[in-house]
């Protein structure tokens, strides 16, 4: 029987014609120059003699390329590999990426950080024999050149990893399963963090404050660790509002609550509410997906919004704001009395830091369950993919394994042992990371000139046993506040739940018209604009009806569809 192809398959077929039919691959390829266990003294040489290894990775805008980059010159210095880069900036990244399969000799050896799942799973369903599968016992590369299970017989560090889910609690995500496609085929390796301080976002108050007015008005607010309900931080936000929190005379200039747009500070609310995002999520007992905005709880959610709106307790700024400087130029004039923050010096400079702390996540009247909070997942199957037109799979093999190692961990993370940071003691508790005297720029700069992970989150291993051991009293503060989250993490879209390739373009082109219309009709809600009001039943029904006009039934479908097969699968 003939397969058909929708309009997006063809054109994925037709930007693959290099993989499909494509001569050879290169033919001065020596099998003998790899070194499967290194050198005596150098396990880590990959290559007898010196090879290009051709890397297309994602880049972001302002920082050094990745040629400048500590961390790939030490690799190379290890290794013997040396690395011919391509690295398009973020914005520009996936046009460019379509275009490499057109010509043989522009596909790389290695596809480095953001591997589209969804890219995945349709070259695979499609049989494009795009990727490399990495547990494929049989796998024969260029050449003819056996090379067997790659995960096995190359990756021995990987491969205890996801053994072991990286020692992370299987009952929470399972590394394998993430991994794993419907053919039981692993065509790219895992991005895989478990800093608590990256695992979800913060949400700060300013516990100053609510001493302030505590001890000058004679209140009785609850202090940042004491905060359990969405009313008594509403209690809270209103005493911002009302009385001179700040203590600068100007009871007038306290901002109580404020975020770039609605970013997370959305999220917490409807926490409240028993919902950790504003999209499709899944229901706490796996039973289905849900369509959020269809709830009573966002509606709950809307009404809430739309009351510290009027009140004048949320910033009238906040749909405007679309920086971290903008937020920043409130809160180094101690302004801020609430917002979300990746850490809170970020937007309240170092001077005013100490005043914030983490607070949540909250229940409500309306929600009194186990307490829920936005987690971004541990594991996320983009990490790397090997094309199959690379005759370098063994030695790119080898080189990943390398950076999912201690020493990988470390290089990604803050450059080299003795060069960019040392151990603080023998034992190896703490080590602190050394920026030089007369640098000028803030840490965060400096650390990109050593690593990508700048900015991009790119890391194949972003590991808590090396990173949180760091002597940096304001990052181990922020990690200790974020471990509070940890227990109550929700992963709305786990990953190891995975569509078809014609479910992920659906959802491509639902929520490209959907997403928009979403997030207009929603601050228009908040705000009363345009007629729109949460506690109109006929002006709500409107919303709803709107949103499915947009495909969201549609949508939530496909979601559910996929977790049935999941369930059968797991024999749910």
């Amino acid at each position: 029987m003939r397969k058909k192809f929708n309009f997006a398959q063809v054109l994925v077929m037709s930007l693959l014609c290099g993989v499909m039919v494509g001569c050879g691959g290169k033919s001065n390829y020596d099998p003998d120059n790899f070194l499967q266990n290194g050198l005596e003294d150098n396990p880590y040489r990959i290559v007898k003699e010196p090879v290009t290894i051709k890397i297309f990775a994602p880049h972001s805008s302002g920082n050094p390329e990745y040629s400048e980059l500590v961390m790939f010159n030490y690799l190379s210095e290890i290794t013997g590999l040396q690395f011919d880069f391509t690295t398009p900036d973020t914005s520009a990244y996936t046009n460019q990426r379509a275009g490499v399969w057109r010509n043989d000799s522009d596909i790389p050896d290695l596809f480095l950080f953001n591997n589209a799942i969804s890219e995945q799973v349709q070259y695979m369903e499609n049989a494009y024999d795009a990727y490399v599968p990495f547990n494929d016992d049989n796998y024969v590369g260029q050449n003819g050149l056996q090379v067997g299970n790659i995960i096995n017989n190359y990756m021995p560090v990987y491969k205890e990893k996801l053994e072991n889910n990286f020692g992370l609690d299987v009952n929470k995500e399972n590394a394998k399963k993430v991994a794993t496609l419907s053919d039981g085929k692993m065509y790219c390796t895992l991005s895989v963090k478990d800093v608590a301080r990256d695992l979800t976002y913060k949400m700060f108050i300013n516990d100053e404050w609510i001493k302030n007015l505590n001890e000058g008005y004679g209140l009785k607010l609850p202090l940042s660790s004491e905060i359990k309900t969405l009313e008594e931080y509403y209690t809270i936000l209103k005493a911002f509002k009302e009385y001179d929190a700040n203590n600068n005379g100007d009871p007038d200039d306290e901002i109580p609550v404020s975020s770039k747009s609605l970013e997370y500070l959305r999220n917490f609310i409807l926490e409240a509410y028993g919902y950790v995002s504003y999209g499709i999520e899944i229901e706490s007992d796996y039973s289905s997906y849900t369509y959020v905005p269809f709830t009573e709880a966002y509606r709950n959610y809307l009404k809430f919004m739309n009351k510290l709106w009027k009140e004048g307790i949320m910033d009238k700024n906040t749909f405007s704001i679309t920086t971290d400087s903008q937020m920043a130029q409130y809160g180094n004039k101690n302004r801020l009395g609430s917002f979300v923050s990746a850490a809170a010096y970020l937007t309240v400079g170092y001077q005013n830091e100490a005043s914030y702390h983490t607070f949540g996540p909250l229940t409500s009247s309306y929600y009194q369950g186990t307490p829920v909070h936005l987690g971004l997942g541990s594991f996320i199957p983009d990490g790397a993919c090997i094309p199959t037109k690379s005759p370098y799979v063994r030695e790119v093999a080898r080189l990943l394994d390398i950076m999912y190692s201690d020493l990988g961990a470390q290089l990604v993370s803050y450059g080299v042992e003795n060069q960019n940071w040392t151990w603080d003691d023998e034992s190896h508790t703490s080590w602190t990371f050394h920026v030089p005297e007369d640098w000028t720029g803030n840490q965060e700069q400096y650390r990109a000139k050593i690593t990508p992970n700048v900015n991009s989150g790119s890391a194949l291993f972003w590991s808590n046993d090396f990173v949180g051991k760091m002597n940096d009293d304001i990052l181990n503060n922020l990690n200790e506040m974020s471990e509070s989250y940890l227990p109550y993490l929700k992963v709305p879209e786990p990953a190891e739940i995975k569509m078809n390739s014609s479910e992920y373009a659906t959802i491509t082109t639902i929520k490209a018209a959907l997403d928009p219309q979403f997030e207009y009709l929603e601050a228009s809600y908040i705000r009363n604009a345009d007629g729109c009001d949460p506690y109109d039943d006929n002006s709500y029904n409107s919303f709803v009806s709107k949103l499915k006009g947009y495909g969201a039934d549609e949508l939530l479908k496909c979601y559910n569809d996929a977790l049935t097969r999941y369930k059968q699968q797991e024999n749910l």
